[in-house]
């Protein structure tokens, strides 16, 4: 059974909860979200979660986009497009994505005990 996580998230753990392209949800251990991106299918893999750090890479057809913040309140958006993806890291703490026409947007924040937090929204 998974240690109850110290953010809360409307979809807990369940990263099957994210296949919609909507979803927030507490990750504490490498995990891999499969979702529908604008172009088609496209994975979420988280490789790396520890204290104030995240890491992940997203592949959406033949694109690839990584992300990865260190350090209290950090993170990283991604917009997922059908023509592409682009990141943005810095400090994320207490924000929540906004839906951008014709993107997924994937936001990923650090957590001081280990378990960062997943949005994914779509439009």
């Amino acid at each position: 059974m998974e240690p109850e996580p110290s953010v809360s998230a409307a979809d807990g753990y369940d990263a099957s909860a994210c296949t919609d392209g909507n979803c927030e949800i507490a990750v504490s251990k490498p995990v891999t979200v499969r979702l529908q991106g604008p172009g088609g299918p496209a994975t979420l893999s988280v490789t790396e979660v520890g204290p104030n750090k995240i890491e992940y890479t997203v592949k959406s057809g033949n694109g690839q986009s990584k992300g990865g913040a260190s350090g209290p309140g950090q993170g990283c958006i991604t917009a997922l497009r059908e023509n592409g993806s682009g990141n943005s890291c810095g400090g994320l703490s207490g924000t929540r994505p906004s839906a951008q026409p014709d993107a997924v947007v994937i936001q990923a924040t650090t957590g001081t005990d280990g378990t960062a937090l997943l949005h994914i929204v779509s439009p």
